[in-house]
């Protein structure tokens, strides 16, 4: 019986939430950092290598949190011009019913061009994985700026682990792309916040989503990629359909409404100032969830 453990994206609002959560749960019996596999998006990806590692997981998502807040606010661009012109321009897309494949393509082509920090300086963000090996059961998802190719960064993939987690977290026209066998890779999230697919097959499966998720999927399979928001909507449900109908036992993790209140329901994930105290409500989320995650995960 293996049990798998899915983190999504959520920038460092998200990571303060999830590392919260994580430190709840433990609180109340449930050891996340036991999974046999562990799949990270974007905030996910540092979040899931600190469990991977064994690290401790308030001390690092602290340093990296403080670290990030001076790197942003050094920045001469802030960074909701970057946000901003990021979701302008998907929701042309949509509008537009634009394929999803085809976004993915002009996101990477927007996110080389962008003009952000520079990559070193967000690479070393991460410098608290620097050194560290990479933990057999952990990856993380990034895709490729230049052809939108989607890839899962593990053991023997040909990336360090303090890169390979920058370039899941390297969100398009806010942050560079990061350079990895000569190739730039952004923000695993540019294919789904979730990637929770990746885990079909595992017996049982907590995901996490930083996001509000669609009603649990009574479809079969996957949805095909659309052009959409209810598409997009139907792609997040398909993932997770793709584990029940795998046989895996599923708990799913959603932001309570205090954490929405917070995050004022996702337009303020990458807020930092705001990192701290959703650890602090992850924590007391992640204690009150502890009893229904452990009739799927166990103790």
């Amino acid at each position: 019986m293996t049990r798998a453990l899915v983190l999504g994206g959520g920038g460092p609002v998200g990571i303060g939430w999830e590392s919260g959560l994580a430190v709840g749960l433990l609180e109340g019996g449930v050891d996340l950092s036991v999974a046999d596999a562990i799949y990270g998006t974007s905030a996910g990806s540092f979040v899931g290598a600190q469990l991977a590692l064994g690290l401790d997981i308030a001390e690092t998502a602290t340093r990296l949190l403080e670290t990030s807040a001076v790197a942003l606010a050094s920045t001469d661009r802030p960074i909701t011009e970057g946000l901003q012109a990021l979701s302008d321009f998907l929701t042309s897309a949509v509008l537009a019913g634009t394929p999803a494949d085809e976004v993915r393509r002009s996101v990477g082509r927007l996110a080389l061009e962008a003009d952000v920090v520079g990559e070193d300086d967000f690479v070393d963000l991460f410098a608290v994985l620097k050194g560290h090996p990479w933990p057999g059961r952990f990856a993380c998802t990034a895709v490729d700026a230049a052809t939108a190719e989607f890839v899962v960064w593990q053991p023997g993939s040909g990336a360090d682990l303090q890169r390979a987690v920058a370039s899941s977290c390297a969100v398009p026209m806010v942050c560079p792309p990061v350079t990895i066998g000569g190739r730039r890779y952004m923000d695993g999230g540019a294919r789904s916040p979730l990637n929770a697919d990746l885990a079909r097959g595992h017996d049982h499966v907590v995901v996490v989503s930083v996001t509000v998720l669609p009603q649990p999927p009574e479809a079969t399979g996957p949805a095909q990629p659309g052009s959409s928001e209810n598409d997009f909507l139907a792609g997040l449900a398909g993932e997770l359909s793709t584990l029940t109908s795998s046989g895996s036992g599923l708990a799913v993790i959603e932001p309570n409404a205090e954490f929405l209140q917070l995050s004022r329901w996702g337009a303020s994930l990458m807020d930092v100032g705001n990192a701290g105290e959703a650890f602090v409500i992850g924590a007391r989320q992640g204690l009150q969830e502890s009893d229904r995650v452990a009739a799927v995960w166990g103790h």
